[in-house]
């Protein structure tokens, strides 16, 4: 670190505060104080660190703190994790989180894994910040971004595993939602505008003003009815998931049809019950595809406001779609490229969002159900289709390149929207 970078840091650190107004002399000597401490403990665990680490390397992860969301604490973890399964590396991971947890059960589930330092440990954390990378110490970013690093994801097996304590626990919450024996089951959930109001908006407005729209591309919910009731009649539970739910279902869905987000949520049963899914049904975004993700568990990703996908080579997306009207035309996939095009608070000035319709949503939910049995018919269009459609996908920066396909019977209705 050169000396200009070292001033930079003291500046930010001591002079300043976050909003850049420079702090009262006695806040300065208080902040001064706190930086020699942390450094001096930098220096300590340097000296207990680096002889450990000629035993076993050893790794220092900085996970993004910027909101506390389920999607990136795991994102950082896994990637890290499976890039260590694939180079078969046998490393001592001390993984650094400045926020609270957003799942608790998570949190425990890691931590028997590597070490995972939270707020709670806030001291340890500020600490290791100074620590030098001598020996066999090694701070990093845990997602590397490299040609194979979808292939080494699908090729990994979950990082994570319940205890014999937590399977029963689990077989006891599957007895109280199902009353008897286990139907499959698919973990199904829309976004919630209370659940934005209250978690992704504050979060964004504390690093700037708002630059997306965050509430026009929910979805409608009774756009879903058509399918939940496909599902449920072919012997398919559905499951709403999610957290700080607006509406309860439908009464008239049917007993396959369970509000787990109002009657039965917890955080463990978020991990277990996606991670014995069948499959997840996400509607508009919604993270809770990630729980499932951790454990190898397909997704279908509907009214998508990107075409920046997810991560199974199993998933199966279906897009939203922008109408100009002053040209009379739809977006096309390129123009709508790697961007959340439809949060995009310019762009929505200029072009109406169509949602998926419910004929949309069961063809690809069927389609889904086919291609995990094995029964799924590709024809010779399709392969076609999906070709031209990876050829926009392969134009992003590599680690954008996500391995889901895009549904096929989508792709047939709207392939002039795809490059000739």
């Amino acid at each position: 670190m050169n000396r200009r970078v070292i001033k930079k840091k003291f500046y930010q650190e001591v002079i300043y505060d976050v909003d850049g107004v420079r702090n009262s002399k006695p806040r300065i000597l208080f902040r001064f104080s706190s930086l020699c401490l942390k450094a001096f403990g930098g220096a300590l665990l340097t000296l207990v660190l680096a002889p450990l680490s000629l035993i076993r390397p050893i790794e220092i992860w900085y996970l993004r703190s910027r909101r506390a969301k389920i999607s990136l604490m795991i994102e950082d973890l896994e990637w890290g994790l499976r890039n260590l399964q694939a180079h078969k590396l046998k490393v001592f991971v001390i993984a650094i989180y400045k926020l609270p947890f957003p799942n608790n059960q998570l949190a425990k589930m890691y931590r028997r894994v590597l070490l995972l330092l939270g707020k709670r440990q806030i001291l340890l954390s500020s600490c290791l910040q100074f620590v030098l990378p001598i020996g066999r110490i090694s701070k990093k970013n845990p997602i590397e971004r490299f040609e194979s690093m979808f292939t080494n994801w699908n090729d990994a097996s979950p990082s994570l595993n319940f205890t014999n304590k937590e399977i029963k626990r689990g077989l006891e919450l599957e007895e109280k939602l199902f009353g008897g024996e286990t139907p499959p089951f698919v973990c199904f959930a829309i976004p919630s505008k209370k659940y934005k109001l209250a978690v992704d908006v504050p979060a964004t407005k504390h690093h700037g003003e708002l630059v997306d729209d965050p509430f026009t591309s929910i979805p409608n919910f009774s756009s879903y009815v058509s399918v939940i009731n496909e599902l449920t009649s072919s012997g398919i539970a559905v499951l709403r998931m999610g957290n700080l739910e607006e509406e309860r279902l439908p009464t008239n869905l049917g007993p396959l049809a369970i509000d787990y987000a109002f009657d039965f949520r917890s955080e463990f049963g978020d991990l277990w019950l996606h991670s014995n899914c069948v499959f997840s049904l996400v509607a508009g975004g919604v993270g809770s595809w990630w729980f499932g993700a951790a454990f190898n568990r397909p997704t279908l990703l509907t009214d998508a406001y990107e075409i920046r996908t997810t991560y199974d080579n199993r998933d199966i997306f279906i897009p939203q779609r922008g109408w100009i009207p002053s040209e009379a035309r739809y977006l096309t996939f390129s123009e709508i490229g790697d961007n959340e095009w439809a949060r995009d608070i310019e762009l929505l000035k200029k072009v109406e969002i169509f949602k998926n319709t419910p004929e949309e949503i069961t063809d690809a939910t069927s389609e889904m159900i086919l291609r995990l049995a094995g029964k799924w018919i590709e024809t010779d269009e399709d392969r076609e289709l999906q070709a031209r459609f990876r050829s926009i996908v392969n134009s992003f920066p590599v680690h954008q390149r996500r391995p889901a396909r895009m549904g096929a019977k989508f792709l047939r209705e709207h392939q002039h929207l795809l490059p000739q």
